[in-house]
């Protein structure tokens, strides 16, 4: 089931999510969020889940929590079990590498060089055709993308950087059991 039909049936019926694992634990979760908990409403970003208790929590006027699922890359309901997973990394595809190596180059030239010179560097950087990206001309900001979304991390198989994207799927941040009603 995809996140948009998963949203369609949540809007129809209730549904109610519990909680199994969360980063890594299964047990020892704050108090509310152990328990069903009923969706509450559909949104953008995912879904707000209605709380059992405000116990431990700072504004006890607080009726929901959300939960963020903005991705259906990121999203996989597999029987009565929602899964949800981080952003995941990627290899950067040829124009981003060659964007990369553009700027080790200029920073080896110029070891002065510093954050803004970088930051217009990433947003006027030429493709490999000698045009600008294409993702400019789209209302993005050329590979600026590249100063947030790199997180230095190399592929052991082909030694290139890899670069973080919010629609990769990565590792798994929270599992729930889906109960319908």
């Amino acid at each position: 089931m995809t996140l948009n039909e998963f949203k369609r049936m949540a809007q129809e019926r209730p549904i109610f999510l519990e909680l199994l694992w969360r980063n890594g634990e299964t047990s020892g979760f704050a108090p509310w969020l152990r328990g069903p908990r009923r969706i509450a409403a559909v949104r953008s970003y995912g879904f707000d889940l209605v709380l059992n208790t405000t116990e431990g929590l700072n504004d006890p006027n607080q009726k929901t929590s959300q939960l963020r699922v903005e991705r259906s890359a990121r999203f996989e309901l597999d029987g009565d079990i929602l899964s949800v997973y981080n952003g995941g990394f990627r290899p950067a595809t040829e124009d981003e590498q060659e964007a990369m190596d553009g700027w080790a180059r200029k920073a080896a030239q110029s070891p002065n060089a510093g954050y803004w010179s970088m930051v217009g560097f990433f947003r006027s950087f030429p493709s490999g055709a000698g045009r600008q990206n294409a993702r400019r001309h789209r209302g993005s900001r050329g590979y600026e993308h590249l100063l947030r979304d790199r997180r230095r991390k190399i592929a052991p198989c082909t030694g290139r950087e890899l670069v973080f994207d919010k629609n990769v799927r990565g590792e798994l941040s929270l599992k729930y059991r889906v109960i319908a009603a």
